[in-house]
C-alpha cells in the first residue's frame, strides 16, 4: 500500500522525542483497514518513507485514533526540513496478504555476456605485424 500526503512536521515529547507528520484522515482510514495484518505489536506498523530524495525505514505509531509517521533526523537534515515545515511524504506499507509480485525473467546467459571489443574493428587500428 502506498500513501501520499502532505503534512506539518511536529515534535512530540514521548518516551523518545521525535519529529513526526500526522497521517491525514483519508490515508489513516486506508491504513486502519490493514493495520491488524501489518502491525508487529502495540499497533506499530513498519514502513518505508520517502521525504524529497531521501528514503528511510521506520515504524508508524498509533496516536489518539490516528497515526504518526516519524521523520528521522538524518532525513530532515538531508532535506533541510525544520519543525513546522509542510512536507510531502510517500509511505509504503507492505501488506503480507497481498499476492507476491510477478517474477522477473532473467535474460539468457548469452544476452548477459559482455561484448568483447576487438581493436582490429577500430578504424584507426594499426597492426605492426601486418607490415
Amino acid at each position: 500500500m502506498e500513501l501520499r500526503f502532505d503534512g506539518e512536521v511536529i515534535w512530540w515529547r514521548g518516551p523518545a522525542p521525535f519529529h513526526f507528520v500526522a497521517l491525514p484522515d483519508e490515508p489513516a482510514a486506508r491504513l486502519r483497514e490493514v493495520a491488524s495484518r501489518v502491525t508487529y505489536g502495540w499497533g506499530c506498523i513498519p514502513a518505508t518513507v520517502t521525504l524529497g530524495g531521501t528514503t528511510f525505514t521506520t515504524s508508524i505509531f498509533p496516536k489518539d485514533g490516528g497515526f504518526l509517521v516519524p521523520v528521522k533526523t538524518a532525513a530532515r537534515r538531508a532535506e533541510g526540513v525544520e519543525l513546522g515545515d509542510d512536507v510531502s511524504l510517500v509511505v509504503v506499507v507492505e501488506d503480507p496478504d497481498a499476492p507476491p509480485p510477478a517474477p522477473v525473467e532473467e535474460a539468457p546467459a548469452a544476452a548477459r555476456r559482455r561484448p568483447v571489443h576487438d581493436p582490429a574493428d577500430d578504424d584507426d587500428y594499426f597492426d605492426p605485424a601486418a607490415g
